[in-house]
Parts: structure tokens; sequence; C-alpha cells
């Protein structure tokens, strides 16, 4: 945006972790105090509203999420280090960050999941040992914890460090205990009341519960906002709202699509995001069960994809993996282009978000029963399919749409690490909002050239079988 003054109003579409730390970032900037601020959502509302659940479709609507400074590529560690210390501060309200340590292991085989590990050492150790200085400076040591890496030399060393589950998995690895875990539903309504308190605050936000249909573009007939100018070269066609499904429109200068893994259905990005289904179970433990369990750390095998999160303080313990997942695809009008009969084919989310591919079941049994074997037979208390947006190499999406100008930007390729960055994130998309973002973070969340033969995140963090496609894993199901 630049020199730019900023837009009367911004429209954000989605209010999960993209959405409303946008949200919060241009709510706490007196840059913004004059801009008019919407939220949509369609099944989030204000946390005053006579039924103000969260929207349980959303990817982070969960028991927990990782949090951890552990990244292959440093700008990530050092933003996630950053967003560390919030955690760490209490940014989620008392009690929703659990500091149980995370155990990185993976196979010696020579695969991406080990160059990841080794990477992620490299990069953590450099970061404790800039921590560690910065610490002696002020006369402080690292967290008041001297080091907080244990490397894993064996699979002896794992299953040590994991005693009370008599389990383990991996031939080597590390433990990074100023690492943990949230309460990821919590955080996200934590963060929905600051959002909220903070508007009611300054004013000026509206807060609207909708299923977008589709953008609304300038060329239409009836559209009546002037959005930004586009720059020399592009197309002087904007992005001006959307249309709901109740035939409301909604304009605005500024739209920031943060619709998640539902974006490919609003905007062409086949390319760039796709939607995978990644698998999470859930196991009901007794108070003696988890008691066993409490001192254990997470463990990620990053060879596998395959995770255990300890249990909640209700006793549910998490087996899951973090995969190259299922696609659902499917073919739909062009969304950028309707009515001129062109189709793309896109991968979103499934309507289906409980039932568990056998595949799934299997991949996650064995998980069970490898990490904590005396409770391998254990039924699943609860499965659950929770749709990432994918990108190419796991680089989230934060950009201007090029051929649109300024009118629409997009947010989202979570690609199922975004949570972390949740108490940064904001600040960071309304940097590339006005045109600052940090050089190397700029390369990589911009909109590029895409990928068009993209059919997997390849960051080198993924486990299980590629190519699997939704509604045959749900054949094979029965």
């Amino acid at each position: 945006m630049g020199d730019l003054d900023p837009p009367s109003t911004i429209l954000i579409v989605g209010a999960g972790v993209f959405g409303l730390s946008t949200a919060l970032a241009l709510l706490s900037s007196p840059r913004y105090a004059q801009t008019h601020i919407t939220i949509l959502d369609s099944r989030t509302p204000h946390p005053t509203s006579p039924r103000p659940h969260l929207n349980p479709l959303t990817a982070s609507i969960d028991s927990s999420r990782l949090t951890r400074a552990d990244y292959a590529v440093p700008a990530y560690a050092a933003l996630a280090a950053s967003a560390q210390k919030l955690w760490q501060s209490g940014w989620a309200g008392n009690g929703r960050y659990k500091e149980s340590g995370i155990a990185f292991v993976a196979h010696r085989d020579g695969g991406p999941g080990e160059k990841y590990v080794k990477d992620s050492l490299e990069n953590v150790l450099a970061l404790q040992k800039e921590q560690k200085i910065n610490k002696q400076e002020d006369g402080g040591a690292l967290n008041g914890k001297g080091s907080q890496i244990e490397v894993l030399a064996d699979r002896l060393a794992i299953e040590k460090r994991m005693r009370g589950a008599d389990g383990g998995s991996g031939e080597w690895g590390y433990v990074n205990q100023g690492s943990g875990w949230v309460d990821a539903a919590g955080a996200v309504d934590e963060t929905r009341r600051k959002v909220y308190e903070l508007g009611k605050q300054r004013g000026g936000l509206e807060w609207v519960l909708g299923q977008v249909e589709r953008l609304l573009f300038s060329d239409e007939a009836d559209s009546k906002i002037s959005s930004t100018p586009a720059s020399a070269g592009q197309s002087t066609r904007t992005v001006t709202g959307v249309l709901l499904g109740d035939s409301t429109r909604l304009s605005s200068a500024l739209i920031v699509l943060a619709a998640g893994a539902w974006t490919p259905s609003l905007l062409d990005v086949h390319s760039r995001v796709i939607a995978t289904g990644q698998i999470l179970s859930y196991i009901q433990l007794s108070p003696s069960e988890a008691a066993r369990l409490v001192d254990i750390p997470v463990l990620l095998n990053e060879s596998t994809g395959m995770f255990l999160v300890p249990p909640t303080s209700d006793g549910m313990l998490k087996v899951a993996r973090n995969g190259y997942g299922y696609r659902n695809l499917i073919r739909i009008p062009n969304p950028e282009r309707l009515g001129s009969g062109e189709e793309i084919e896109v991968s979103i989310p499934a309507s289906d978000f409980t039932t568990m591919p056998s595949e799934g079941q299997a991949a996650c049994r064995t998980a069970l029963r490898e990490l904590v074997p005396w409770l391998g037979e254990r039924p699943f208390a609860q499965t659950r399919v929770c749709w990432y947006a994918d990108t190419p190499t796991g680089d989230f999406l934060v950009d201007y749409v090029p051929k649109y100008g300024k009118s629409l930007m997009v947010a989202t390729g979570g690609s199922g690490h975004g949570f972390k960055f949740f108490p940064v994130l904001g600040q960071k998309i309304v940097e590339r909002m006005e045109g600052r973002l940090d050089g190397e973070l700029s390369r990589l969340w911009g909109w590029g050239e895409g990928l068009e033969s993209f059919t997997s995140c390849e960051d080198g963090s993924r486990g299980g079988t590629k190519g699997m496609i939704w509604e045959e894993e749900l054949q094979r199901t029965g």
C-alpha cells in the first residue's frame, strides 16, 4: 500500500487464525483507526451472540496445536521463536499453553524427514545460541533453564525420553524442551474475544454471519464501490465485495480472503492452494492413565508424519498425522469467469469431517501400538478429518492478487503449521498489506508463478502415501 491512505473499508473473509490475527493487528494500529472493518464467517459469530460457538470446521478448532521454533527454514524458525515467547508469556490466556517439549524424530533413511530434523536442529541451536548471548548481555540465562535441547542418538534414547508411554518411534532425533502445545480452540476463542473488545472500544467493527457464494467484480453491472486503482500494466478489473448465500452483497475497498481450505472455491488458486484432509484420532484416558503420561513430550516422527500429543486436562490423548493427505477433487466453474463455461479442477473440504478412511484408522492404530503399547487396542473415542490449506512448498500465501490491483488480498495456505504463528501472524499480514514485509518472508509468501502439477505439499515434513483421493479411500472403507 506504500504511502497510500489506508482503505476506508476492509472486509475479512474468514474468522480462523489468518482472519482473526489480521483483524487484531488492524484494530491495534492507529493507522486504521478510521477504517471500518468487517469480519465475515460462515459459522463463527461474535462472542456475545446468542449462539457464540466457534466454527467447528475451521482447521484450528481442536484440542491442541503444536508450537515450536523448530524449522528447516531459518526465516520461519526466527518468526516462530518470536511467537513462542508470546505463547510462553500467556498470550492465549492462562493455562492454555503447555510446555511439554517436543521430540522431533526420524528414520535414518536419507529421506526428507531425516533432512528436515537435521536442518531444524541446526536452526534451533543457532537460535538458542543467539538467545543465550542476548540473555547473558542482560545478565540472565536462557529462559532460566540453560540448554533446552537434548539429542536422542538412537531408538533406546527416544524410548527412555518417552518413559511412561513405554514405546517410541524413529531412530534418532532431539527434544526441544522449550516447545509444546496449545489448547487451540481456547486460543481462537480468546483471540475472538480480544478482537470483539477492541472493536467495541474503537468502534467501526462489524461481525457478519454468512456463507460466501462468490466474489463480486467491478465489471458487473450493479457494482457500486471504487477500489484502490490497479498499478500500471495491470487489469483495471477489481474485486468490489462478496455475494452471500441469502443474496446479500457486502462491498469493501479491500477484501482480505482468509478462507483457508475453502479458498479454491472462491478464487482460481488451483496451482497455489489445495485442500488436503488430515487424520486425527483421540483416546479417552482415566485419571490414573493420564498421570502415567503427564511428563512425556509431544513426539513427532518427520519420516512418517505421525505424532502423539500428551493428554489434555480431561484425559484426551491425540494421535494424528501431518501427511500428504487426501484430496477431494471436484470440477467447478472458474469462480473468476462465471458464465464463460470454463471449468477448473480443485480440491476443497469434503462435507464429512468425522468419517476417517480405513487407511487413516490403520495408520493411527499402528502409531498408537508403537508409541503407547499398553493403549494399543483402546478404541478411539473420536476421529476427525482436518482440512489443511496446502501450498506446494508449505509457505503461506499472503499477497495481493496482482491482476486485481490493491482490491483483493489473499491470506491463506497455512499448510498445517500456521497456528503456531497466531500471536505474530496478523502483524506480518498487515505489513504485507502496507508493502513493507521483510524481504525473505515477502519472497516466501508471494503470489509467484504457481505450480500446475501441484498435488501435495513438499516441505519435507510430510508422511504417509502420496496421491490419495478422498472418495477412493472412502470407497475402500466400505
